[in-house]
């Protein structure tokens, strides 16, 4: 029987990561949930110290994955790429003051969609499920550290 809710919770894992996508998608029509998560990504990198290593780490991406989203993040302008300062092999990648309003604004967007998909749970399970998706995220080999520092939105 075990076997059967391990099959169980990642189909739903899975069927809950892509209804958060294409349902977070409709936030906007100019940035994608998976955009929005590289900035996330980037707003908790240290400052001057993202690179596309970083990023696909954190984000559970390949390098090459990594490199499409900010690719596009600075098609539309809400990026820049630079050279290290420390290393001219490796690049450094900062979230571009021009767009800072904007990533208010989507920020308490995203809020609003988040209150209304967890909606049925209190703060007790929210703890709860929060804690058991740290300890699933963790197998193997991950050292993902996630996203619980808070930081500035600009």
């Amino acid at each position: 029987m075990k076997q059967y809710y391990l099959q169980q919770i990642l189909s739903t894992i899975f069927y809950l990561s892509n209804k958060a996508q294409s349902e977070g998608d409709k936030l906007d029509d100019f940035i994608t949930v998976k955009q929005w998560m590289a900035l996330l990504t980037i707003m908790h990198l240290p400052k001057n110290k993202a690179n596309y290593n970083q990023i696909a780490s954190m984000m559970g991406y390949s390098k090459q994955n990594a490199k499409k989203l900010v690719a596009a993040l600075e098609r539309k302008g809400f990026v820049t790429i630079e050279k290290s300062v420390t290393d001219q092999r490796a690049v450094q990648i900062q979230i571009s003051e021009n767009r800072k309003s904007f990533i208010q604004d989507y920020y308490k967007r995203g809020n609003a969609y988040l209150s209304e998909m967890y909606k049925d749970l209190d703060e007790s399970e929210l703890q709860m499920l929060w804690n058991l998706l740290k300890k699933f995220a963790a197998f193997g080999d991950s050292n993902w550290v996630g996203y619980e520092e808070r930081v500035p939105l600009y």
